[in-house]
C-alpha cells in the first residue's frame, strides 16, 4: 500500500476557512452567526466551500491544513467527491456553498443551463438552491419568469422599469427550501 492510498483510507472531515464577501446589500449577521473573529462590515456572503478560481477554499484543520480545494480534489480524486462525480467533473469541484445575509435587494442575474454555458462560456451552468435560516416579515425570493417572454419584451421591461412585473416573487419564512 502506498502513502496516497493510506491517506485516502484515513481521510478526516475537512473544515474550511470561510471567504467573506462585503457587498453593498450585505448585513451584519454572518460574523456573529458563525462566531468569527472578524471586523469586516456589510458581509453579504460567506463562501463555505468554493473552487472558484482566485477564491478557492482553504483547509483550516488537520494534516491538509493550508491546502486549497483544488489541491484536495487533485490529490484525493473520487475518494473525496465520489467516483462518478470525479469522472464527470474531473479536478473541478462542482459546488459553491455559501451563506447570504441580504439587507437590500440583490441584482437580478441570469444563469444559463449547462448546454448553453459549456458552449458559450466554457464552464457548467449554475443551478441554485436556497435554505432559509431566518427571514424578516416581508422577505421574498425573486426568481424565474412568471411566463415565457421574448427578448424584446424583456428589453422593453428593463428600459421602462417594469421588469419586476415579469418575475416570480415568493414570500419566504424560516426553514423554507427552494430549488
Amino acid at each position: 500500500m502506498n502513502i496516497n492510498t493510506l491517506k485516502i483510507l484515513i481521510m478526516y472531515p475537512f473544515k474550511f476557512n470561510p471567504i467573506l464577501k462585503s457587498t453593498i446589500w450585505g448585513g451584519e449577521k454572518i460574523i456573529p452567526f458563525k462566531q468569527l473573529n472578524a471586523t469586516q462590515s456589510q458581509v453579504g456572503e460567506s463562501w463555505e466551500i468554493s473552487n472558484v478560481p482566485g477564491d478557492e477554499s482553504v483547509v483550516a484543520n488537520g494534516a491538509d491544513a493550508g491546502k486549497n480545494l483544488s489541491e484536495l480534489v487533485k490529490e484525493y480524486k473520487g475518494a473525496l467527491v465520489g467516483e462518478s462525480n470525479y469522472q464527470r467533473f474531473g479536478d473541478n469541484f462542482p459546488l459553491l456553498i455559501k451563506f447570504i445575509d441580504a439587507c437590500d435587494d440583490l441584482s437580478i442575474q441570469v444563469h444559463p443551463d449547462n448546454t448553453y454555458a459549456l458552449k458559450n462560456e466554457g464552464q457548467y451552468g449554475k443551478t441554485e438552491m436556497w435554505y432559509v435560516l431566518d427571514a424578516g416579515r416581508d422577505a421574498k425570493l425573486v426568481y424565474g419568469l412568471k411566463r415565457d417572454s421574448s427578448e424584446a419584451e424583456m428589453r422593453k421591461a428593463i428600459s421602462n422599469g417594469t421588469l419586476m412585473n415579469y418575475l416570480q416573487q415568493v414570500p419566504v419564512r424560516k426553514d423554507d427550501l427552494f430549488f
